[in-house]
This record gives structure tokens, sequence and C-alpha cells, in this order.
């Protein structure tokens, strides 16, 4: 009980902090102007654009997979390899693609045909792909995993985006508001990437707007550990305080195979195999509460809980959210994958590296498996897009996407990757 008092006391404390900042950023808008920017660019009027009524808060934090751009001097795409879609990601196209997304207008779906000859005819483009899905305005509601900016003499003027979930393209023009292609486009390379329906031996047996690029992807063999294998009474520790337990309200016991963790009426059970799992009360106060019930902040309570527990392992590995779906019982599960230079790790039992499930704001349950990868100087032997396409086609599974994916079923201490098909949605 003094546990939850205090918790409730640093709730209202926050509240009030939060209530201030607010006041204090009106007060603020209010002097610079601000708010008449935002007005103004959301009316169509002037030639800038002010972000600070983005709502896109999940996108403004992931990072893409893969990226192609256009330029007059060619093309050049990056895939399965993280750091430098990072590196080219910072560059500008982050803040090019939020500020498009700011600047479109209402969108309206379109074909894979439009969007098609979008690429081939564009005097200048980028492309980005994000794996999943990922919410870029909350309060309309609206997803996407690929997007595709177009300018026209450096300037842009469209953008096209993909739903992964319903297999919808939409495009929107954007609204007047001065936005250019960065100059570091012109300082790459071009490799000559291309679509597959641009290569005529795989238009037919893979989707679209998959990235092909003329070499085949280098993968990295990676070594697996289990960072709780040896857990000690200090890491424990560190593990409850970072999840908001009590070290000294909590009661804790030994299992066969796990640490049992119990307040009031949560449960909190660490497993030898990495597991770490939680189990909220069906009544009273939540332990952990979202904002709304917007996917957007689901996703966003989640994702805190997952930077808390990760924050102080090494590694090579990012989390990425791979679905939201309501369940039978109106609760809203969340699952994430672990991704390894652009490439999911398929994990054992179900395949995900975290879930989580929220009924209301109030999360119920989640379960994490917590692995460690390290590259190796070993690499993976990857076949072909050609090749590899081929074999799926001859399985039955002719025209759905083919990504590389690694497997750690916990039976090995290394990992490989090769090709997997996709399903849908």
């Amino acid at each position: 009980m003094m546990h939850k008092l205090s918790r409730r006391r640093i709730d209202q404390i926050e509240n009030i902090l939060i209530a201030l900042l607010a006041c204090t950023a009106l007060f603020l808008v209010g002097k610079t102007g601000m708010f008449q920017a935002v007005t103004d660019a959301e009316n169509g009027q002037g030639g800038g654009i002010a972000v600070s009524g983005f709502q896109g808060m999940v996108l403004s934090r992931e990072t893409p997979v893969r990226l192609m751009t256009q330029t007059s001097l060619g093309r050049y795409g990056v895939q399965y390899d993280q750091t430098a879609a990072d590196d080219l990601y910072h560059s500008g196209l982050d803040d090019l693609l939020i500020q498009t997304l700011v600047a479109m207008d209402d969108p309206k779906t379109v074909s894979q045909e439009d969007w098609q000859q979008a690429v081939t005819q564009g005097e200048g483009w980028i492309y980005y792909d994000f794996l999943y899905n990922v919410s870029f305005d909350s309060k309309r509601e609206r997803e996407g995993r690929l997007f595709l900016i177009l300018a026209k003499n450096g300037r842009v003027e469209e953008v096209y985006y993909y739903n992964q979930e319903t297999e919808e393209y939409y495009a929107g023009r954007i609204k007047e508001a001065e936005l250019s292609l960065p100059k570091v486009l012109n300082r790459l390379t071009p490799n000559d990437g291309k679509f597959a329906f641009e290569v005529e031996s795989l238009a037919e047996s893979l989707p679209g707007y998959m990235m092909i690029l003329p070499q085949t992807p280098f993968c990295q063999v990676y070594q697996v550990t289990n960072p709780l294998a040896h857990l000690d009474g200090a890491t424990r520790e560190n593990l409850l305080e970072k999840l908001d337990f009590n070290t000294r309200a909590s009661s804790v016991y030994e299992s066969a195979d796990s640490t049992v963790i119990r307040e009031g009426m949560d449960t909190l059970r660490i497993q030898k195999d990495g597991t770490v799992s939680f189990h909220g009360s069906d009544s009273g106060d939540a332990r952990y509460q979202a904002l709304s019930q917007r996917h957007t902040d689901l996703q966003i309570k989640a994702e805190e809980i997952l930077d808390q527990i990760m924050l102080d392992m090494p590694g090579e590995i990012q989390m990425r959210c791979q679905d939201i779906e309501t369940l039978a019982d109106g609760s809203v599960e969340l699952t994430f994958c672990y991704l390894l230079d652009g490439a999911k790790v398929q994990l054992w039992k179900e395949g995900w590296a975290a879930r989580f499930v929220f009924q209301g704001v109030d999360l119920t349950s989640f379960e994490i498996c917590l692995r460690q990868y390290q590259g190796t100087e070993k690499s993976c032997a990857i076949l072909p897009e050609t090749q590899a396409a081929a074999a799926a086609a001859a399985m039955g599974q002719k025209g759905k996407e083919l990504q590389l994916c690694y497997r750690d079923d916990g039976s090995s201490d290394e990992i490989s990757s090769g090709w997997t098909v996709r399903e849908p949605g």
C-alpha cells in the first residue's frame, strides 16, 4: 500500500510539472509567433513549414532498414547495412520525410501501377522502407511501411506511401512549402539499385516494391549469449528498479528455472533462459499505464519499458514493433522483434522478441526474451535474389516478398541468416 501511495504522489507531481511545462510552452509560442507559423503552414500560407504540431511520434523515433535515392547522377540504394542506412538517413533524409508528411495534403488511394509510374518517370526521389508499419499521424491514425518522396527541379511535390497491413498505396500533394532534396544525395556514388518490377526476370516472382541491388547482400554470423544465464543479486536488483519494483517491499522466491518476485498482486518472473515476464493485478492501480488508448501511446509505453531493460546490455541489436492487434476480449497486443543489420531475428516460440498486452491504458502483462548478439568475422552464404525467388516459386510461394532472417532457437551459440518468405499484411 505504501508503494502505491508513493507512486500516486509521484504521478501527481509529474502531472503538475507537465502542466507547468505546457503553460511555459504556450507562453513561448505566443512570444515567438510559432503558433502563427504553424497555422499559416496548415492553411497553405507562407513558404516555410513548422513541425511543432507533427503527430508522428513513432516515425520520429524509428529508422528505415532500406533506402534508395534517384538524382540526375543515377540511383543509390542501401540495405542489410544498418550503419550505412542510419548515416544516410540522418544526413537530412529524416527531417525531409517528417516535414514532407506534415506538408502533405489529404492523401488519396492510388494503385500499385501509379506508384511504379512515379518511380520510373520521376525526376528525383527518395525511397524509405521501415520493414513494418510506423505511425506518422496519431491523430488520424495513419500508418505506412514504405514512403516515396518525389521532387521536380529539386523541389518536393508529392509523397506516396504503402500500408503493409491493408496493402494499399496512397499519394498526397505537398502544400505550399519550400522543401528540397538534401544536397548530400549528389555526393552518393550510384550503384544501379532497382525495384523488382523493373527486373524482367523478377517482375512476376516478387512484390514490385522489393529492392534489388547488383551485389548479393553481405550478412555476418552473430554470436549469441543469454544475459540472464548467470543472474546475480546485483543484476536482479538493478532489473527490479528499472521495472519500478520496490526491492524492499517485494517477496522473492526461487524455482527450478526462474526467480519469482511478487509485490502486491503483481508478479515478475525472471527465467534462466533469458525470459522476463510480468502479470499485473486484475484490480486496483496498474503499475504501468499509457497516456491514452491510441496505438501510438501504447507503443510508446511498451518501448519505454524495453529501453529501460536493455539500457545497459551490450550488443548490436535494434528492436522494432512488428504488429499491433486487437484481441477478441478487446485487449491490444503489441509484438516486437530483434533486427540485426536490418534483418529480422526469428526467435523460438512465436518468433517475436517481446509481447505486451494492454487493457485500455493499463499494461496487464508482458513477456520479453532477452538475447545478446555480437558480430563475428564469419559471413553467411546468401543466394542471389533471382535464385532465391526461383526456389520460393518452386515451393508454391511465387509473388511473395523475400527477406533475410536470422533464426535463433536457443540451441546454438551462433546464428546465420537466410532467405525467408514474408506473408502479406
